[in-house]
């Protein structure tokens, strides 16, 4: 049975214990299979090929399609079409919403949750979902793909961590594809990518993924690339050229693989 994660963020667990290892966050909206239920957890296996352990009460059997995805750092749910109040819910970028056509205002749409409860959206924060599996030419995927991960320049670092709060690694690699309508397996792991191809270091254009041991990094071209790292604290740049103030002879010396999906 198909169930919707109902809360503005879940957390992904390794294990059915809130104690374990935080792998993964899902969005609002998202879909997923329960594979099985254990000490208040449901194992899941999420629409993005992503299994692990979420709290039972993020997940649930009502029936929900939503029509858009929200693109802002964070969409806030309004109790009113106007931002004078506190909001009722605050969506990450990659969150899923039904929106009422037929309601709102010029500004703000009519957000209807999963409880059937209608919110107001600023219009600006989302695009209809299909936006973002958009046809087009090659060069400007790439630069959407390098874009995106640039939205999250300065968030700290967060292990399993996705959004503007915080992000690991294999999150802004996951981001920067997922909100381009690609997916790419969550962690680290190039052969858990069908999507993905190995290329040599020299072919290597914007946007292609540069893999490390337990690490991955967007390329973004002239041997700049972009990740989340511990070292910076954070989402920054780091070279593979020896002549730029922000090389790195460690990454470039262990780098084991370079990945396209072009």
């Amino acid at each position: 049975m198909e169930y919707t994660f109902c809360k503005p963020l879940t957390p992904i667990y390794k294990e059915a214990d809130a104690a374990s290892e935080y792998a993964d966050e899902a969005f609002y909206g998202q879909k997923a299979e329960v594979l099985e239920r254990k000490n208040g957890f449901c194992r899941v296996h999420t629409d993005y090929d992503y299994e692990g352990y979420v709290p039972e009460d993020c997940v649930t059997e009502a029936k929900y399609t939503p029509t858009h995805v929200v693109t802002s750092a964070f969409g806030e749910l309004l109790y009113e079409p106007k931002n004078c109040r506190r909001a009722a819910l605050d969506l990450p970028r990659g969150s899923l919403i039904k929106i009422d056509e037929d309601g709102g205002t010029e500004r703000y749409a009519a957000a209807r949750t999963i409880d059937g409860k209608v919110f107001y959206l600023h219009r600006k924060n989302i695009v209809p979902a299909e936006y973002i599996n958009r046809e087009r030419d090659e060069a400007t995927l790439r630069r959407d793909i390098t874009d995106t991960a640039r939205l999250y320049l300065g968030t700290g670092y967060r292990w399993g961590g996705k959004t503007a709060c915080g992000i690991d690694c294999s999150g802004l690699a996951f981001m920067s594809y997922y909100m381009n309508g690609l997916h790419i397996y969550r962690d680290a792991h190039i052969e858990r990518s069908p999507l993905l191809r190995t290329i040599d270091i020299k072919e290597a254009k914007e946007g292609d993924l540069l893999f490390f041991p337990g690490h991955v990094a967007v390329y973004i071209g002239d041997g700049l690339f972009i990740h989340s790292t511990t070292a910076l604290g954070g989402v920054g740049f780091n070279s593979l050229n020896e002549y730029s103030p922000i090389y790195s002879e460690g990454l470039k010396a262990s780098l084991k693989a370079v990945a396209t999906a072009f």
